[in-house]
């Protein structure tokens, strides 16, 4: 195997874009422009208590391979709760936060954590995430919604695996939602109608918005509403 060096970056711009989505694939939570624009805009930054600090390897001055790592503040925004754990630390007299977290912000999907083709290269950069521990004083190391065959090899390398679930609705072949309420029985049919019809009786109507339908006004209401809502979180932090 060629020479591999291990570089830490804190922003995506030092990466141009056609060789990070060679690297991730068709992952869209992982492409370039997705999680750029977040830390770009402010959303995941150190601002908002979330630090970059991405994991890469290089051979010969190619990427071939990365860890989407981010210096945690605080437990926001990962959809795995850990307060227990924070919590914990704060009785013994210990720092839980910062810790050191790799994930989608704000995304609690699975998908690619150990990003690199060779089960040596994401044995890598699991050690080169465990050696910034140590490096920069963090508490821990967390992977939140690796694939099945990056957390076998986390475990095997002395992390814990915390199990969890999600549930997840896909359509059973169901032509319309009468279809789908026919495989309940009688009380959770009846249920639903009622909690349809009451939502019907409020007023309240959905409209489905696609590509250029999105005007700059609805763009405009969301940045407005995600300002306000991360402000807050700030104030409660402080």
């Amino acid at each position: 195997m060629p020479s591999t060096t291990l570089r830490v970056i804190d922003s995506l711009t030092a990466i141009p874009a056609p060789a990070w989505n060679a690297l991730v694939g068709d992952a869209p939570l992982l492409s370039h422009a997705f999680l750029h624009a977040l830390h770009e805009t402010g959303c995941a930054s150190p601002k908002t208590g979330w630090t970059p600090r991405y994991l890469t390897a290089w051979q010969a001055g190619t990427l071939v391979g990365a860890m989407p790592l981010y210096v945690k503040a605080h437990s926001y925004g990962e959809y795995v709760f850990d307060w227990s754990w924070a919590d914990a630390y704060r009785r013994h007299g210990r720092r839980y936060y910062p810790k050191l977290v790799c994930a989608v912000p704000f995304t609690p999907a699975t998908g690619p954590r150990l990003i690199a083709a060779a089960p040596t290269l994401r044995a890598l950069l699991l050690d080169g995430a465990l050696a910034l521990l140590e490096e920069h004083r963090l508490s821990s190391l967390h992977i939140l919604f690796p694939e099945a065959q990056e957390a076998a090899q986390c475990e095997r390398a002395g992390l814990l695996v915390r199990e969890s679930v999600q549930f997840h609705w896909t359509n059973g072949g169901f032509r319309d939602f009468d279809d789908f309420l026919a495989t309940m029985n009688h009380a959770k049919r009846k249920n639903i109608r009622q909690e349809r019809h009451k939502l019907a009786a409020t007023g309240i109507s959905f409209r489905r918005l696609v590509g250029s339908e999105i005007k700059p006004a609805h763009w405009a209401f969301f940045f407005i509403v995600t300002s306000r809502r991360t402000a807050s979180t700030i104030r409660r932090l402080i």
